[in-house]
């Protein structure tokens, strides 16, 4: 038997900020970074709020153990009746994280200023073990977010850099729900539609343009669907490590990732015929190698390097530790053919230098 369901509610279009009014009169406890929370945007958020408000601003990327311990404090001090998760995938993951291991568990509302994660609409979390310099996700229904407001708005000051490596986040997140093990054709349609959005219109936002970024912010949140419904695979394994150890933006490791475990799960035949309609629908002859090569011209057209900006001798020491990682990580059991420690290694070093 197979499954597919659909949460959170989404609003979007025009003043989806509108939808806030449902939580007038609670107390809320917004979860975002320092920089957010001194910009004019969050006030959006709180105008629209006419209960208790608390801000939790800790977050930083790769949000830790150690910060939802904190954010957990906060949460059971000040008891809310909502949680708002205003930012990009750490803000998102850390409110999870701090929703999650409370006891009072209270609704999640999520408010993405990036598009990238899809972490709005998933019930994954990842958080980082700082002692050990590893990233664990958390996959557990109950993650979920009980609505997700979508206003393209928000992503307008996002620099060019950042929504490359976002924007790189969402085709991994597609290429990988249609290969994976758990793809339905319900979520097939929503990776199909949010890659080949993806892959047209990331040059565009990439330029600023304000049309393109609002599309990139609906295909994140279609590949978010997509890859929870289905699963991830070998390419996220391997970040996850990667980015554990070393610290460099998610969405960029996954954009030096892609093309070669493209080619990878493309030795499996029904893989190869899903990669061959991927890149049918953006335009590319029907074969995989048409969509890896693809997948390395757009990266180079954003400016992403085309190697890990680590120094030679450090990965080569970390190259042990960072496959392990991998073989361990709970994304691996939905790559759609086995892994080798052997091959993550190899897929590892074409990155490294």
């Amino acid at each position: 038997m197979e499954t597919f369901w659909i949460k959170p509610k989404l609003y979007f279009g025009p003043e989806p900020m509108a939808a806030l009014d449902r939580l007038a009169g609670k107390r809320v406890l917004i979860v975002t970074d320092a920089f957010l929370a001194s910009s004019g945007l969050l006030d959006r958020v709180k105008n629209r709020l006419t209960g208790a408000v608390e801000i939790f601003d800790q977050v930083e990327p790769d949000p830790s153990l150690r910060l939802v311990a904190q954010g957990v404090r906060m949460l059971r001090d000040f008891g809310p009746d909502a949680v708002v998760a205003f930012g990009g995938g750490s803000p998102m993951d850390c409110a999870k994280g701090m929703c999650w291991f409370s006891d009072r568990h209270p609704p999640l509302w999520c408010i993405p200023t990036t598009a990238g994660t899809g972490s709005e609409v998933t019930s994954f979390a990842v958080l980082t073990d700082t002692d050990q310099g590893v990233k664990y996700p958390l996959v557990e229904e109950d993650l979920l977010p009980e609505a997700a407001i979508l206003d393209a708005s928000l992503l307008e000051g996002v620099p060019p850099h950042v929504t490359a490596d976002t924007g790189m986040d969402v085709l991994t997140h597609a290429a990988e729900a249609v290969a994976a093990k758990g793809a339905s054709p319900f979520s097939d349609a929503l990776a199909e539609k949010a890659f080949a959005l993806a892959y047209r219109r990331l040059p565009e936002a990439h330029a600023g343009s304000r049309e393109a970024k609002q599309d990139m912010l609906l295909a994140s949140c279609m590949a978010g669907m997509a890859f929870n419904a289905a699963g991830l695979g070998v390419c996220h394994s391997m970040a996850h490590a990667l980015g554990g150890r070393f610290h460099v933006p998610h969405g960029r490791l996954n954009a030096l990732l892609l093309p070669g475990v493209i080619q990878f799960n493309a030795v499996e035949q029904r893989t190869a015929e899903k990669y061959a309609r991927l890149a049918k629908l953006c335009g590319l002859a029907a074969n995989p190698r048409a969509l890896s090569s693809a997948v390395t011209r757009l990266r180079s057209g954003l400016k992403i390097p085309l190697k890990l900006p680590v120094p030679a001798q450090e990965f080569r020491a970390a190259l042990p530790g960072l496959t392990a990682a991998a073989l361990q990580d709970v994304c691996l059991p939905g790559n759609p053919r086995p892994v080798t420690a052997g091959e993550i290694e190899a897929m590892l070093r074409e990155i490294g230098g």
